[in-house]
């Protein structure tokens, strides 16, 4: 019998362990590509393009670690405002100069406790969709509301589909848009303070028309 037989070997595990080396690979890939000082649009693009791929990669990692109850957030005390800013600045570099992204935190809390790294990945999987359906601009905002921390991207784009919004579920099985809406929602369900649980929120703006992508933290 072969030495693969005879071991007791965790595929799924295996798996996870390739696909987050891709995704270590493909992050290096991206630092390297956000060192390249140029506003041309194929590097645009190609940065873009790598966040994206990046995305895929983390969120199959996220997957794992749910349906394996592995995943536990590691909560600590942050400033939201900064939180924002360090977003802004990265969605600029991948906007280059076709997208402005704007900010607005004049509202936020001193602090507030949650996840960084869930939370960015969350964040940063609504700032990639936000570059793709956005016309001229998209804002970042942090606020406090109801005792909770507010997190919102919106974009000038036309909006969320009404099948989306409707059957938010649904579209989990058709789109990788889906997907990533899912996993915010679990990532914002993880945050729980007493009886309270974080969620995710979406609608449409109508004047101006635009998605707004709401993640609330107890």
């Amino acid at each position: 019998m072969s030495l693969i037989e005879t071991a007791d070997i965790d595929v799924k595990t295996i798996i996870a362990l390739n696909v987050h080396e891709v995704k270590n690979l493909m992050a290096l890939l991206v630092f390297k590509l956000d060192e390249v000082q140029s506003t041309e649009a194929a590097i645009t693009d190609s940065r873009l393009l790598c966040h994206r791929v990046n995305d895929c990669m983390e969120r199959m990692i996220l997957l794992f670690n749910l349906e394996s109850e592995r995943l536990r957030p590691n909560i600590a005390d942050y400033s939201p405002a900064d939180f924002v800013d360090e977003f802004v600045r990265n969605a600029q570099v991948l906007a280059g100069d076709k997208i402005n992204i704007v900010k607005d935190v004049d509202q936020a809390p001193s602090y507030w406790f949650f996840d960084r790294d869930l939370v960015e990945m969350a964040m940063m999987n609504a700032i990639h969709n936000s570059l793709r359906f956005a016309r001229h601009e998209i804002k970042i905002s942090a606020y406090e509301a109801d005792q909770m921390l507010v997190l919102e991207v919106t974009d000038d784009g036309e909006g969320y589909s009404d099948s989306l919004l409707k059957d938010p579920v649904a579209s989990i099985m058709q789109t990788s848009q889906g997907l990533g809406l899912y996993l915010a929602n679990a990532i914002a369900q993880l945050h729980v303070n007493k009886d309270r649980k974080g969620q995710l929120l979406l609608h449409n703006n109508e004047h101006p028309r635009g998605a707004v992508f709401t993640l609330q933290l107890p």
